[in-house]
C-alpha cells in the first residue's frame, strides 16, 4: 500500500468522503459492537451474570483502525473475483425468432464461441447464434408470422448474420413450414453441400456433416443449388420429391408411400395454428395483395360461390385464404376447385 492510499484511508476514518468510505463504514459497523472483557481468574456465576449485564466496550485506537481498514480494502477485490469469477456466457439478442416449444435439452451458443447455455421456452434467438439439440431432443422456432422450423435430434443450426432470413444447417435435421409466398430468396438454408431456397412450402432438410444433404418436399416447391461442381444449376423440387446433394453431385428421386407417411407424421408436430400469424391483416386493393404474394387465386366452393385472395397455408382440414379484408379459414371438404387468376 503506497502513501497516497494510506492518506486516503486516514481521511475516510476521519469522516471525509472518498473511494474508501464504503469499506470503512462497513468495518466500523462490524467491529463497533460490544465485546465483553474476560477476567484472568475463573469467574463465579455471579461474576458472569454481572458482566453480562454491564459488559464494557474496548475502544480501538487509530493505528488499529488504520490496519483493519487497509486489510479490508486490499482483500475486498480478491473476494469479489473469487465469488463472481470472470467467466462469460453468450447472451440473447433481440430477434424475431422465438423459442415456443422444447422437448429434452436445447442449448444456445455463438459463432466462434465454445460456451453454451441452456435455452428455455419463451426466449429469443438472434443473428450469429447457434442452436444445439441433444439426442432425442427437439425445439420449435417461430421465425416470423406464418413461418416455423422444428429442429430434430442432435442438430446444430446457425442463424446467419444476413439481411435475409438465412440459416446454416451444420448437422441434424430441420422441418420447415412456411406460408405460401413465392418470393424468391426470402428464406434460405445453407449446408456444406449447397443452398436451399424456399417458395412457400413444407419441407425437411437433413445434413450428415460435410458429407450429404437430403431435402424432401411435402408441399409447395423448393429450389436447391449445389455449392460446387459442373451440375451446380438450380434444381426445383415438387411435392413428393427428394434430392441428395454431395460433393460428387446430386441424385433426385420420388418419396415412397411409406416415406411420405413418415414425413407427414413429422409435420403433424408443426401445426399451422401454432405458428403465429396476423389473421386481421388487410390490403388496400388487389395490386397490393398481388405485390405481396406474387399471385391471386379464386376458390370455388361446393355450393358454387367463390372467394378471391391468396391461399397462404393449409393443413389436413383447412385452407387459409388471405383476402383483402382479413385471413379466413375454409374447410377443405367445402372446396371444389382452386383457380389461379394471376
Amino acid at each position: 500500500m503506497n502513501e497516497e492510499q494510506e492518506n486516503k484511508i486516514k481521511e475516510a476514518i476521519e469522516g471525509k468522503s472518498n473511494e474508501f468510505s464504503g469499506p470503512i463504514e462497513s468495518l466500523h459497523s462490524l467491529i463497533g459492537k460490544s465485546w465483553p472483557v474476560p477476567d484472568s481468574d475463573r469467574p463465579s456465576f455471579e461474576d458472569l451474570y454481572e458482566k453480562a449485564v454491564r459488559s464494557r466496550v474496548i475502544p480501538l485506537n487509530r493505528r488499529v483502525w488504520l490496519g483493519l481498514a487497509a486489510a479490508l480494502v486490499l482483500i475486498a477485490p480478491i473476494l469479489y473475483v473469487f465469488k463472481f469469477g470472470t467467466s462469460t456466457h453468450p447472451t440473447l439478442s433481440k430477434s424475431s425468432i422465438l423459442v415456443t416449444k422444447i422437448t429434452g435439452k436445447v442449448y444456445l451458443s455463438a459463432t466462434g464461441s465454445t460456451d453454451r447455455l441452456i435455452l428455455n421456452e419463451g426466449e429469443t434467438v438472434g443473428k450469429g447464434q447457434i442452436l444445439l439439440t441433444d439426442k432425442d431432443s427437439s425445439v420449435f422456432l417461430s421465425v416470423s408470422k406464418g413461418e416455423g422450423i422444428l429442429l430434430g435430434s442432435a442438430t446444430r443450426f446457425e442463424v446467419l448474420n444476413d439481411p435475409k432470413k438465412s440459416f446454416y444447417l451444420h448437422s441434424g435435421s430441420a422441418f420447415t413450414h412456411l406460408h405460401k409466398n413465392l418470393k424468391k430468396e426470402d428464406f434460405r438454408i445453407f449446408t456444406s453441400n449447397g443452398l436451399i431456397e424456399v417458395r412457400g412450402t413444407k419441407f425437411s432438410v437433413s445434413e450428415i456433416a460435410g458429407t450429404e444433404t437430403q431435402v424432401s418436399v411435402l408441399e409447395g416447391r423448393v429450389a436447391t443449388i449445389r455449392k460446387e461442381g459442373g451440375d451446380s444449376g438450380e434444381q426445383v423440387l415438387e411435392p413428393g420429391q427428394r434430392i441428395r446433394l454431395s460433393n460428387k453431385g446430386f441424385q433426385r428421386s420420388f418419396l415412397s408411400s411409406s416415406e411420405l407417411a413418415e414425413l407427414e407424421t413429422e409435420f403433424q408436430r408443426l401445426k399451422v395454428e401454432d405458428i403465429p400469424r396476423d389473421p386481421n391483416r388487410s390490403f388496400s386493393d388487389r395490386e397490393e395483395l398481388f405485390k405481396e404474394f406474387q399471385r391471386l387465386e379464386r376458390v370455388i366452393m361446393t355450393d358454387k360461390t367463390s372467394l378471391e385472395g391468396v391461399i397462404i397455408d393449409m393443413d389436413g382440414e383447412f385452407m387459409y385464404l388471405q383476402t383483402l379484408e382479413k385471413e379466413i379459414r375454409i374447410p377443405r371438404d367445402s372446396v371444389e376447385e382452386v383457380i389461379q387468376v394471376r
